[in-house]
């Protein structure tokens, strides 16, 4: 039997549940669709002109997401913020949604309290910590979502309130209906990627399959399956405890394709990923063609994913579990748990050391 295909062995090398917290995301993504749709929230100011999202991590990319999913549509532009200071633009005007899971990231702190002096409309997300405290104590409208997991898998809940703000703001239209649909494409997406189907017919098991002991090269194309190649790198790190590279084409026709060459020996130590979409516009379909072709001419095997769904947040989720489900099994077949995130931690320990106390 195939070590992925052997549930009791990858349950017990999996004793901080990862698989069950991304086996969740439909549940999660459903029910931060009811919390935030709960909230009473403060009426926007009328002129809004600029969306920044305020977060680090798996609190960021969920803005990340979002600024692609909804890049025909938002009236404005959205940015996301990953840094202790602002853009000079922010003020008054600026919607700002400082979104931190467990409340105490120092640097969407820091970010928060910059925005606050300068009379941005505010709205958090987060399950508590100083970022609940400082935002009932100014006023500020809070999405309080459940605690418990890793930052990097509460994905679900940080999406859904994210577009439900936006619209509740009056810069997207009515989201029920692709959240909904949505939520019904990240079901069936955990049945074909989840531990249970077997790995032949699983998309996800067959991947890591093909990727192990190799370094994984993500592609995605704008507006939105290029954040979700940064979502992958984000998971391969984290979960599977390797280094992933991503970039988006059509930029790296310009610059990054040459880097795959036959003189190079790169081209054999790793192997090519492109996320594609039906929405990709036709000359970059085609110059994903070509780029193909051109790595594959440097000694490196590539593959092209299709999300599915019918709406594009449905497909942009079911890029987001086949690329999470992917890091799962990639640290099963390494023998690595992939829920601690130790040099984090370390890194954290000796931040707070700094400061005489401790953030998270």
């Amino acid at each position: 039997m195939s070590t992925l295909d052997d549930r009791e062995l990858m349950r017990a090398l999996d004793p901080g549940g990862m698989s069950a917290h991304i086996e969740r995301f439909p549940e999660l993504l459903d029910e931060g669709h009811r919390i935030t749709r709960g909230v009473r929230f403060a009426a926007a100011p009328d002129g809004l002109t600029a969306v920044v999202v305020l977060g680090m991590g798996g609190s960021a990319i969920g803005g990340e997401l979002v600024a692609g999913y909804a890049a025909d549509s938002l009236r404005v532009p959205l940015r996301v913020v990953r840094d202790y200071v602002c853009p000079a633009f922010v003020g008054p005007s600026t919607l700002v949604i400082a979104s931190s899971y467990s409340g105490d990231t120092e640097e969407t702190l820091a970010a928060h309290a910059e925005v606050s002096d300068r009379g941005a409309h505010v709205v958090c997300v987060t399950t508590g910590g100083r970022l609940r405290e400082t935002a009932h104590r100014l006023g500020q409208d809070v999405v309080v979502i459940p605690g418990g997991l890793p930052p990097r898998s509460a994905l679900g809940y940080n999406l859904a309130a994210l577009v439900v703000v936006l619209e509740r703001a009056g810069l997207l239209p009515d989201q029920t209906e692709a959240l909904t649909e949505a939520v019904a494409t990240a079901r069936d997406a955990v049945e074909r990627f989840g531990l249970g189907r077997a790995t032949p017919g699983n998309e996800a098991k067959e991947l890591a399959a093909w990727l192990r002991d190799r370094i994984p090269v993500i592609y995605g194309t704008p507006p939105w399956t290029s954040a979700v190649a940064t979502r992958w790198c984000g998971q391969l790190s984290e979960n599977s405890k390797l280094i992933g590279h991503r970039n988006e084409l059509p930029e790296m026709n310009h610059n990054e394709i040459v880097g795959w060459s036959a003189a190079r020996p790169l081209a054999g130590a790793a192997r090519a990923v492109f996320l594609r979409d039906v929405e990709d516009h036709p000359r970059t379909a085609r110059r994903i063609e070509l780029t193909a072709q051109a790595i594959a001419a440097a000694g490196a095997d590539v593959r092209s994913v299709m999300g599915f769904g019918t709406s594009r947040l449905a497909r942009l989720v079911s890029l987001v579990l086949l690329g999470d489900f992917v890091s799962f099994y990639l640290a099963v077949l390494g023998g690595a748990d992939p829920t601690p995130v130790e040099p984090i931690d370390r890194l954290k320990a000796a931040l707070a050391g700094d400061r005489g106390e401790h953030d998270a």
